[in-house]
């Protein structure tokens, strides 16, 4: 068979994530890149190392519903469906991709070269750089 059909309903999430995270590549069999699709219930973040970068690893997010704040070193915007963002590897990339609205947020996150996932650089944690004292 030359193709492959899956339904999140009927694969198991990733608890150990932030959001409801369901890591694709593994099921698909895909080297290329890490595939993963996240909900994001309000105050989650989608990284479990807050604000960071990977040091050999682009990382592209795609809002599939609702919608996400970004920080980045010179600015916060927000991204809404259909929006795709793309981090570039080093300290320039460095990102947070988190969720403080009322309703919940859908994304489609893919990590390039797979290997270059880690190591990981944990900048700051995410209260540390919004000002607040929940994590």
């Amino acid at each position: 068979m030359g193709w492959k059909r899956i339904n999140l309903r009927d694969e198991q999430t990733n608890n150990s994530k932030p959001g409801r995270r369901w890591e694709l590549s593994p099921i698909l069999e895909i080297d290329a890149f890490n595939l993963n699709v996240a909900i994001l219930n309000p105050d989650e973040r989608l990284s479990e190392n807050h604000y960071h970068y990977h040091e050999n690893q682009k990382e592209l997010i795609h809002v599939v519903e609702g919608k996400c704040q970004v920080e980045v070193e010179d600015d916060q915007l927000v991204i809404t469906t259909d929006d795709v963002i793309m981090f570039e590897t080093g300290s320039k990339g460095t990102h947070l991709v988190h969720n403080p609205f009322s309703d919940p947020a859908k994304v489609i996150a893919i990590g390039w070269p797979p290997e270059g996932r880690y190591p990981v650089e944990k900048v700051a944690k995410k209260s540390e750089i919004l000002g607040k004292s929940n994590e």
